[in-house]
C-alpha cells in the first residue's frame, strides 16, 4: 500500500530500451507528460494542410521544433538530482522531525575541509584586495583571471611531488580538473573513436555495478541505441552471443563476483575485439576495446581490490594494448589497505600506491578525503615515460591531445579552488585518516541495519555499502517508500546496473546521526520486505 500510494505521485518509467537493467527514470508526471508531448511533435518543416470553404482557402503550415541530440535522451538521468528532487517532495511530511529525512544517497563526507585550505583563500582574498602598488606580488591579485589549461603552476608542482610520494608516481603529467568526473570525461573524449579507418567502433569497458556517471560519459560521447544494459554472460567470447550490453556502442558492461571484476570474461572480451589493420603491406594488430574503467576502492561497490588482483589486471591490458583508467577518487578510504605493498616497513614505501606504467591513466579527487566536493577540484595523472628509443610515450601523446579537450570543457579549473586545493593539500594525508577513522561507527551501523538481506557487499572501501533485496522487490519503489515513510534515501541499484540492490553511503553524516538514520533504514527494510 505504501509503495503504491507513492508512485501514484511519482513514477517509474521504462525507457526505449526494455532489455537495459538500468532504463528506469524517476519522473515527476507532469514533466513525463511534458517530453511525451514534445517527441510528438511533426518534425517536417514543410508539411501543410488546406482548408477550403465556397468563400476562402486556408493554408496551415506546421513549423518544425529544434531536436535534442538522441545521444542525450537516451542517457541514464542523474539519480542524485533524482533522489533530491523526491527529498524535496516528502520533505513536508518530516517537518515535526527536526532532523527532517536523512540521506544516505549521494557520495559526501560529513566533515568541512581542513583549515588550511580556507586560510590560503582568505590570503588570496586579502591580496585580490590590496591596491596594487608595486607591492603586491601574491598570486592572489591574479584569482579573477585565467590559470593555464593544464592547472594552477603551485598546486601541479605540489600534486606531482604528493603523487610521487603517497602515489609511487614519478614525474607524471598532471591536468586539473573540475572534479573527476570531468577528468573521465576528457579521457573517453581523448580516447574513444566513432570508428576507426578499418570501421572498428571503439569501445569503454565498465564492471557492473558500475558508478553512473562513467556510464553518462560513455552514453552523451559515444552514442548507441540503449542505456548501458546487464552484464553479458562471462563463459561466453566475442559479441555474437546474446549480449544486452552490445545495443550500446562504444560500451561493455562486465560481470563482478562480491565486487570483483571478472578477468576471465575480460579476456575473453579482448580477445573477441582483436582486429589486424592493414596499411601499405603491412600489417599491425589493434584491439576494439580501447579503455578499461576501473574504480577502486570501489563506487557504488565499497570494496577494496586486492594488490594482487590490481597488478593481474594492470598486466592483462598492458598485454592487448588497451588503456586502464583507474579513478581513485577514494584513495584514502581503503579501509582493510588491500591496496598497500606488503612485505615492506620501509617509511617511504607510498600510502596508496598507483601503477607507473605508459597504459595506465590515473584519476583523482579533492571532493572526498579533503571534503571539497563543492570546490570541483580532480585530476588526471598520465606517464611521462619514453621509448626505448627516447621516443614520447603514449602518456605523453595522450596528454598533449587531452590538452584539447580541456580547453573546450573548462578552459581550465577555477583558479580560486585551485588555490584551496594547494591549501588543503598542506594540512597532508594524515589529517584525511583522522576524518576518515570517524566513519567507523556509522559503517557498523549501516552493516547491521543491513544484517537482515541475504547479500551485503561492501564496506571495507570507499563509503559505500549495497544489499540484495528480497526476490521481487523493486528497488527504485522500495527507495521511494524508504523516503517516505521512514525519512531516509539510499541510491536505487538500478542506476548501477544492479536492480534488485540498493546503495548505500554511511560518510554523509555524522556518527550519531548516522546510528539514528540506520534504525530508520533497518525498520524501513524489515517492514517493506515482509512476506
Amino acid at each position: 500500500t505504501r509503495v503504491a500510494s507513492t508512485t501514484s505521485s511519482l513514477r517509474f518509467i521504462r525507457q526505449r530500451n526494455n532489455r537495459c537493467a538500468t532504463s528506469f527514470l524517476i519522473c515527476n508526471m507532469s514533466s513525463s507528460s511534458n517530453q511525451q508531448q514534445e517527441q510528438q511533435q511533426p518534425v517536417d518543416a514543410g508539411s501543410s494542410t488546406m482548408s477550403t470553404s465556397s468563400t476562402t482557402t486556408t493554408t496551415t503550415t506546421t513549423i518544425a521544433l529544434p531536436t535534442i541530440s538522441s545521444r542525450t535522451l537516451q542517457t541514464l538521468d542523474p539519480v542524485i538530482i533524482l533522489m533530491k528532487q523526491l527529498i524535496s517532495q516528502h520533505a513536508s511530511k518530516w517537518e515535526d522531525d527536526p532532523r527532517g529525512i536523512f540521506s544516505l544517497a549521494q557520495g559526501v563526507v560529513h566533515w568541512r575541509p581542513p583549515n588550511s585550505a580556507y586560510e590560503a583563500l582568505s590570503m588570496a582574498a586579502e591580496e585580490n584586495m590590496m591596491d596594487d602598488d608595486g607591492n603586491n606580488n601574491g598570486d592572489g591579485r591574479l584569482i579573477h583571471t585565467y590559470c593555464p589549461d593544464e592547472g594552477y603552476p603551485p598546486l601541479l608542482s605540489a600534486l606531482k611531488d604528493k603523487l610521487q610520494r603517497e602515489n609511487g608516481l614519478r614525474d607524471p603529467h598532471v591536468m586539473v580538473t573540475s572534479g573527476a568526473n570531468q577528468a573521465f570525461v576528457n579521457c573517453v573524449m581523448t580516447l574513444l573513436d566513432e570508428d576507426d579507418q578499418e570501421g572498428n567502433i571503439s569501445k569503454c569497458v565498465v564492471f557492473e555495478p558500475y558508478y553512473f556517471n562513467h556510464v553518462m560519459a560513455v552514453q552523451t560521447a559515444r552514442g548507441g541505441s540503449g542505456c548501458g544494459g546487464m552484464a553479458s554472460n562471462p563463459t561466453t567470447g566475442g559479441d555474437d552471443d546474446d549480449d544486452a550490453t552490445s545495443f550500446v556502442e562504444g560500451l561493455l558492461v562486465g560481470p563482478t563476483t562480491k565486487g570483483v571484476p571478472d578477468l576471465e570474461w575480460l579476456k575473453s572480451r579482448l580477445d573477441g575485439n582483436k582486429y589486424n589493420d592493414s596499411d601499405s603491406g603491412t600489417t599491425t594488430s589493434g584491439n576494439a576495446i580501447r579503455m578499461v574503467t576501473l574504480v577502486n576502492p570501489g563506487n557504488p561497490t565499497g570494496v577494496s581490490l586486492s594488490r594482487e588482483f590490481l597488478e593481474e589486471i594492470t598486466q592483462l591490458t598492458k598485454e592487448y594494448g588497451v588503456w586502464l583508467v583507474m579513478d581513485n577518487t577514494y584513495e584514502h578510504f581503503d579501509v582493510e589497505e588491500k591496496n598497500k605493498l606488503s612485505n615492506t616497513n620501509d617509511i617511504t614505501t607510498p600510502d596508496f600506491p598507483c601503477f607507473d606504467e605508459e597504459h595506465v591513466i590515473n584519476i583523482f579527487s579533492f571532493s572526498k578525503g579533503y571534503a571539497m566536493a563543492g570546490f570541483r577540484v580532480g585530476y588526471v595523472a598520465l606517464s611521462s615515460k619514453k621509448s626505448n628509443d627516447n621516443v614520447e610515450g603514449r602518456g605523453t601523446r595522450a596528454y598533449e591531445q587531452m590538452l584539447k579537450v580541456q580547453d573546450t570543457i573548462a578552459i581550465c579549473t577555477s583558479r580560486i579552488s585551485q588555490m584551496a586545493a594547494l591549501g588543503a593539500l598542506r594540512a597532508g594525508r594524515e589529517w584525511v585518516h583522522e576524518q576518515v577513522r570517524t566513519l567507523d561507527t556509522g559503517r557498523k551501523a549501516i552493516l547491521g541495519a543491513l544484517s537482515s538481506l541475504e547479500d551485503v557487499i561492501g564496506g571495507n572501501g570507499a563509503m559505500y555499502v549495497m544489499g540484495k533485496l528480497p526476490e521481487g522487490v523493486n528497488d527504485q519503489e522500495f527507495a521511494s517508500s524508504l523516503v517516505e515513510h521512514y525519512g531516509v534515501a539510499v541510491i536505487p541499484g538500478s542506476f548501477c546496473g544492479l536492480p534488485g540492490w540498493i546503495r548505500v553511503c554511511y560518510s554523509n553524516l555524522p556518527p550519531e546521526d548516522c546510528k539514528i538514520a540506520a534504525a530508520r533504514l533497518e525498520k524501513g527494510i524489515l517492514e517493506l520486505t515482509a512476506k
